[in-house]
């Protein structure tokens, strides 16, 4: 997994780079990323957010 990409939690929505994904508790699948906020680690919830800069023409 790359640290420069940006992941969306699927339940707070909260959004950032993989890497402030990182597992906190101990509880947490360190295999999976957990968000900050709202404590998720379910793998399956969290997507991977694509922002494509577009130059006016």
């Amino acid at each position: 997994m790359e640290y420069n990409n940006t992941f969306e939690c699927g339940i707070c929505y909260y959004q950032s780079q993989a890497r402030d994904f990182t597992p906190i508790t101990v509880s947490a699948n360190f295999a999976a990323l957990e968000c900050p906020k709202c404590l998720n680690n379910d793998k399956d919830t969290f997507c991977e957010v694509n922002i494509e800069e577009k130059l006016a023409a």
